[in-house]
């Protein structure tokens, strides 16, 4: 049976997200620091975190056929978490942000509340990408789990990307009523004309993610790029070795002084969505070992600033080439590019569809559409 919502009062809303793990400061992190704030401007929102389940369960998760990565929170204890929840509160609407929170929609819909489905990575695409021979076996699990739920009508679905909505038009998912919410940029730092191009490159984020750990340990076992690389995470500089300098913006780091070089190491396509923008908006060139062009596609110079490569020496080629030209022209191309890619990630816009997809399942809700 379907709850009615009350017409006369805001949305009441429950976010599932999982738990953070200490000293958490992933992408996904953010997503969620901006999406809360935003829903709770349209409505009365209460966030619901999902413990981690033990290594026991997570192999049952595999067995019972869900990729590896969404099994992290998979369990009794939580379902029985978010039905007491549900019993306890009246909610008009359940969000779960991330595809590790999916399994709990059977519980919502038992509860006869509608849903929307935020993904961070479609995993079937991750698989698809990603070249090492287990990841390719492991597809199929990827693949049925999202027929199971992302092809689900009864709960709307948000993806973060149009790599993301690639990836399940592959998988077979035709469904029409998806909506892409992607990332916004962080603040920008100013970049001056007259800036220079550096010989420099930046790994930014966090190596968590044993793909990203890998893909990183495969790329700094090549040849020297001919630059040093400075990166945040410390796991990112030991991996890097040599090439590898600390970026510290405690200690004077200038996002400003010039053009530098940011690096997407990861062979797949998953986790750079931020990442990317992050490079922009700090006044980097992207090059990515994954191919994430059909993000920047139509923004003016976007070929230029935003390259797929496939080797280190590639990477290495590129950066002796640009550092190589006149600055001037070329700076005044990537302000104009810098620019229209800020406008089209600005957090407002990209977090619109989801209050769109609120609507969606909330059809009139005054609270929503004023």
């Amino acid at each position: 049976m379907t709850v009615e919502p009350n017409l006369t009062t805001r949305p009441r809303c429950l976010a599932i997200r999982p738990a953070p793990a200490p000293g958490a400061a992933g992408g996904d992190e953010v997503v969620y620091r901006k999406s809360f704030p935003y829903l709770e401007r349209f409505m009365d929102l209460e966030v619901l975190e999902l413990q981690p389940t033990s290594t026991l369960n997570r192999y049952l998760g595999i067995l019972q056929g869900n990729p590896p990565e969404t099994t992290r929170f998979l369990s009794r204890k939580n379902a029985q978490l978010v039905a007491e929840t549900l019993r306890r509160s009246k909610f008009d609407i359940v969000f779960l942000f991330n595809e590790v929170t999916l399994p709990m929609l059977d519980v919502v819909k038992a509860a006869g509340i509608p849903a929307v489905m935020v993904t961070q990575n479609v995993h079937s695409m991750v698989a698809a990408t990603d070249p090492s021979p287990v990841a390719r076996m492991m597809r199929p699990f990827a693949l049925a789990f999202e027929r199971r739920y992302y092809a689900d009508p009864g709960a709307a679905l948000v993806l973060i990307s149009q790599a993301d909505l690639q990836g399940l038009r592959e998988a077979g998912i035709t469904r029409s009523d998806i909506v892409i919410a992607p990332a916004g940029a962080p603040p920008a730092s100013p970049l001056a004309p007259e800036a220079p191009i550096l010989r420099e490159a930046v790994v930014t984020g966090s190596y968590g993610w044993w793909r990203k750990r890998r893909d990183l340990t495969s790329f700094a076992k090549g040849a020297t790029i001919g630059v040093p690389i400075y990166a945040i995470d410390p796991l990112a500089i030991e991996i890097l070795g040599e090439e590898g300098r600390l970026l510290d913006e405690a200690k004077g780091w200038n996002w400003s002084a010039g053009l530098r070089f940011g690096l997407v190491t990861d062979a797949f396509l998953g986790g750079f969505k931020l990442k990317s923008l992050e490079y922009v908006a700090k006044n980097c060139v992207v090059l990515s070992l994954s191919d994430i062009r059909p993000e920047f596609e139509g923004l003016p110079h976007a070929a230029e600033f935003v390259r797929s490569l496939k080797t280190k020496g590639e990477v290495a080629a590129v950066i002796a080439e640009m550092t190589a030209r006149d600055p001037a022209p070329l700076i005044a191309r990537f302000i104009e590019f810098k620019a229209a890619c800020l406008e089209r990630y600005a957090w407002e816009r990209c977090l619109a569809p989801l209050r769109d997809a609120a609507i969606s399942r909330l059809p009139g809700h005054p609270a929503l559409t004023a």
